[in-house]
């Protein structure tokens, strides 16, 4: 038993952070107040984005009402922006972190009707107020709470202050790509001459 739970420290896994900035109205206004490149953020296990977390609209065309959601750049409002910029990070974390980062969105999603949007969050934390509210969160406030609770970063100011500008740069995230969306290599394509969009 010591020797699993050894391992699980030692061994390395990797999560994926993915930032984005759609076209939609409330994006525009975010970026617009922030002057950043990236105005979402989500969390996932695979390169390609295919399977990501967070706290966003839960209906493609409508902003409200919106909460925890499985997004993917090939569904919902992020099919829809096929330009969007965005960027792709690896992040390594222990092995037993992964694995409790993993069970807890899981369980989270599995339950996903109890968890709801921050909607004052972003203007709270754009005047430098932080807002915590049980089972409320905005996405880039989320993704760097769980990265936190699992000792996968540590963060310099609470996780409610962080904008999506502000998770690009903790420690231990490595850029892997950083383009259009439409243009985000497959694990496939990483492996032969598109290879070169990532970085």
């Amino acid at each position: 038993m010591a020797q699993i739970n050894l391992d699980s420290k030692l061994k390395k896994r990797t999560v994926y952070i993915f930032l984005v900035r759609t076209d939609s109205f409330f994006s525009r206004v975010i970026a617009l107040f922030t002057k950043t490149d990236f105005t979402h953020a989500s969390i996932g296990f695979d390169a390609e984005c295919r399977s990501l977390y967070s706290f966003a609209r839960k209906q493609t065309h409508r902003a409200i009402p919106a909460g925890f959601v499985k997004e993917s750049r090939d569904t919902g409002l992020l099919s829809l922006s096929p330009n969007a910029p965005c960027a792709v990070f690896s992040l390594k974390v222990t092995e037993q972190a992964y694995e409790d980062i993993r069970a807890e969105l899981e369980a989270m999603y599995a339950e996903k009707d109890k968890f709801n949007y921050n909607y004052l969050g972003p203007f709270c934390c754009f005047f430098g107020i932080p807002v915590k509210i049980r089972n409320r969160y905005f996405c880039s406030q989320f993704v760097a709470d769980l990265l936190e609770r699992h000792h996968a970063v540590r963060l310099k100011k609470p996780s409610s202050l962080y904008h999506p500008r502000d998770i690009e740069k903790l420690d231990g995230l490595h850029l892997i790509y950083k383009g259009k969306l439409s243009e985000l290599p497959d694990s496939t394509a990483c492996k032969t001459s598109r290879a070169v969009r990532f970085l």
